[in-house]
């Protein structure tokens, strides 16, 4: 969550290889402004992160979703990782993957009073790597081990992540995101602005449908765009991405005012309502299958997950819970999350989506197991 705030880098490429952005806030327990500033400083052979690895930076968190979030390291194959972003899997996609792996190893991040330390509750002044290795096997390698195990696919690859993004992961500060609309979002040319903008967008829509920002802090200090551009300019540009993310279902409109003379104004977000299944069933017979069979499946898990959860008490479900922590089922960080939640007192009812899922999937695991039995 820390990352969809600043952009990892520019927009469009700039000069040099360092880029430094502040966002003026308000800070509530001080009662004053603050300054909260990130400073991004590319390695002198590969340069500041480009916008394309923003997807492999997400195709990698999707990788420890994955596996649980079990390790630092997380072992795979290029060809899954291309898959999970929505590139072919082909020598050009393997290439510019190996690429952005280099530029994300070789960048350091300095926040100055901008890194919540969820587990501590308290904002920190952080310099560190995304990552500290990559691992990477070459062709040769890879033949010997697809003649020695007769198998196509091989997991040789990994990386490891930094023990400060590793602790956040283990604090519960990540939210999933829907991979099948960001690889949809990706598609085409110029979506650097609307990956970006629908990130910040479905971090802030979590509070609720419509999302206000200040246009320049948003532009400028979150997106990446250039510094030097006008309102109106900003303002064509977000046009272009509100466009985007309409036609990709996601946004149903955008407003702009402008608060005072010489201000840059105010750009409000509004969310566009989830379609149901019926609707997206009759757009296969349009033409859209595979979107909107994607749509059928997450409108029926919803509806199943939501089915399941009328049927529970709230005592039942902590019984399932807390036997489902006794027993060590799940990550290490869906543990956590759950041990949070039952610390201030939160009921599941009233929980993140993340909460539920551990519970139901224990009391499904158990149910299954007596079945057998």
């Amino acid at each position: 969550m820390n990352l969809v705030e600043f952009p990892l880098g520019p927009i469009t490429p700039i000069a040099n290889n360092t880029m430094e952005v502040e966002h003026q806030v308000w800070d509530r327990g001080l009662r004053r402004a603050v300054t909260r500033r990130m400073v991004v400083t590319g390695s002198a052979a590969f340069g500041l992160p480009r916008p394309i690895d923003d997807q492999v930076l997400i195709g990698m968190k999707s990788l420890s979703h994955e596996a649980g979030y079990a390790s630092r390291t997380v072992e795979f194959s290029r060809y899954h990782l291309c898959r999970i972003i929505g590139w072919n899997a082909d020598g050009r996609a393997y290439r510019r993957l190996e690429a952005s792996l280099d530029r994300i190893a070789g960048t350091t991040l300095k926040f100055r009073d901008a890194w919540w330390d969820k587990g501590e509750q308290e904002w920190k002044s952080r310099t560190f790597h995304l990552i500290e290795e990559v691992d990477l096997c070459s062709r040769d390698r890879l033949d010997r081990r697809r003649a020695s195990t007769g198998k196509a696919e091989q997991q040789l690859c990994s990386f490891v992540w930094s023990e400060v993004i590793w602790k956040s992961f283990q604090d519960g500060f990540i939210k999933t995101l829907d991979m099948a609309l960001f690889r949809r979002i990706a598609t085409g040319r110029r979506r650097e602005v609307p990956l970006r903008l629908f990130r910040i967008l479905d971090k802030r829509f979590h509070y609720g449908d419509t999302a206000k920002f200040d246009l320049r802090r948003l532009c400028v200090g979150t997106l990446g765009l250039n510094s030097h551009y006008s309102p109106s300019q900003m303002l064509r540009i977000l046009q272009r991405a509100t466009d985007w993310l309409v036609e990709c279902g996601y946004l149903a409109a955008m407003d702009y005012s402008r608060k005072s003379i010489g201000s840059g104004g105010t750009v409000v977000f509004c969310k566009r309502p989830k379609r149901r299944a019926r609707s997206a069933a009759s757009s296969v017979h349009n033409g859209s299958s595979h979107d909107a069979a994607a749509e059928i499946v997450g409108s029926a898990e919803e509806d199943a997950h939501k089915s399941w959860l009328s049927q529970q008490t709230e005592d039942g479900l902590l019984r399932w819970e807390t036997a489902a922590i006794a027993a060590a089922f799940g990550s290490e960080l869906e543990r956590n999350i759950v041990q949070d939640h039952r610390s201030q007192g939160t009921s599941v009812f009233a929980s993140g989506r993340i909460r539920q899922q551990y519970i139901r999937r224990y009391a499904t695991a158990k149910d299954k197991d007596a079945v057998s039995a």
